[in-house]
């Protein structure tokens, strides 16, 4: 029958340029299976990248992991490269989830509460039109979305419209500014109603060595009603242990997350016992929230069936970083977005 060999390779650790990748297999009964060569283009550029290899390498990373890539495989805790804004002194500043004045404004309270909302809104034709295409994205099947469910849309920024707002130029500086790099875009995903998903750190579905330097952002395309499922988030969580698979004694898994109820278990006690509360975030349409990578957040209950909650969050990983998806085991997909000016 037909079989696959999972490998991932750590690109930090491989010179600048065309890197040539030749794989061979040897089978229990000593069979040798070759495969096609590989090449990769390699860009380790930049004071982040260089940091975090001089951590891999003195951390005994591999520079090829078969199987399931792992949080062990990092250096978490002992390397010496870190998110600059991931400390206890931060700013003071008003708790707040109106639009920031200014994009200062909305840094201090990123770092401070662990989300901000942009200034400004995205343009009301832009979000009408995504809104559009990805309706009749699903009517032609190029989306897959079951009408009324809280399914998530993946890879609606494939549309022009969608990679539009992918490419927004004031989230795409304001992250350049946060990460002290450039940022890269690991997927979108859209929601025409609420997601109803369980409060929940990304760090364990989306994560970064060094830790921190992954950001959600969250677009409203639609004024969000009560009871539709708004977002929840969880201010000043993002200082809370961050759990991943390794720490919980989690397997890696495909689809089936139903173990994950240890997760979900370990994030409500962490609430509960730092009496952390919880936020409802009804926000205008256009309005942009960013938050920090390791933030509690989640989606409401559907009460009202028939009301939508028009949503896209977008993900993005620091350029230097390393990306992957500690649930999983699996690299992740990013794309390495033109300069914006």
């Amino acid at each position: 029958g037909a079989w696959y060999v999972v490998f991932n390779i750590v690109t930090h650790l491989f010179p600048d340029g065309l890197v040539n990748v030749k794989l061979t297999v040897v089978l229990d009964d000593g069979t040798r299976v070759s495969f096609p060569e590989r090449f990769f283009a390699v860009d380790n550029g930049g004071t982040l990248a260089r940091e975090v290899t001089e951590d891999l390498r003195a951390h005994g990373t591999p520079p090829i992991i078969p199987r399931h890539v792992d949080s062990g495989h990092f250096p978490y805790g002992t390397g010496s490269s870190k998110a600059w804004f991931d400390h206890a002194d931060t700013p003071q500043t008003p708790l707040s989830f109106d639009p920031s004045p200014d994009m200062e404004t909305a840094h201090r309270h990123l770092e401070h509460w662990g989300f901000c909302v942009l200034p400004g809104l995205l343009a009301g034709d832009l979000v009408e039109q995504f809104k559009a295409d990805v309706r009749g994205a699903i009517a032609t099947g190029q989306l897959h979305y079951v009408e009324g469910t809280s399914q998530r849309i993946h890879d609606a920024h494939r549309l022009e419209s969608g990679r539009k707002i992918w490419l927004y130029p004031p989230v795409m500086r304001f992250l350049t500014d946060h990460f002290r790099d450039k940022p890269c875009a690991c997927q979108t995903l859209t929601y025409i109603n609420g997601s109803e998903q369980n409060a929940h750190q990304d760090t364990i579905h989306l994560t970064p060595y060094p830790a921190g330097l992954m950001a959600g952002v969250w677009v409203a395309l639609e004024d969000v009603q009560p009871d539709s499922g708004e977002l929840f988030v969880y201010p000043g969580s993002h200082r809370t242990p961050r759990l991943r698979a390794r720490e919980l004694g989690l397997e890696k898994v495909d689809e089936d997350y139903s173990a994950y109820a240890k997760f979900d278990a370990e994030i409500a006690r962490m609430m509960d016992e730092g009496g952390y509360e919880r936020h409802v975030y009804r926000a205008k349409a256009g309005q942009i929230l960013v938050w920090h990578e390791n933030l509690v957040h989640g989606g409401s209950v559907r009460i009202n069936k028939n009301q939508t909650r028009f949503s896209v969050v977008s993900h993005y990983f620091a350029k230097g970083a390393v990306a992957y998806y500690d649930s999983r085991g699996e690299a992740a997909s990013l794309e390495d977005l033109p300069n914006i000016a």
